[in-house]
């Protein structure tokens, strides 16, 4: 997959989180499938594509 179509599904992910800023603790079954997913994806690019994702607006 392209840097592209990786930063639109990490930002589908990141989206799709039912607590998005991470402030209430969301411990859920499917917030833990869809940050364990996100981690994956973000893991296997370089450290300045995975900041450029996070903090990017």
């Amino acid at each position: 997959m392209g840097w592209k179509q990786d930063r639109a599904e990490i930002k589908r992910l990141m989206a799709a989180r039912p607590d998005p800023n991470g402030k209430h603790g969301d411990e859920s079954q499917e917030a833990q499938a869809i940050n364990a997913e996100l981690d994956r994806k973000l893991r296997q690019q370089p450290v300045w594509r995975r900041a450029r994702a996070l903090y990017e607006d």
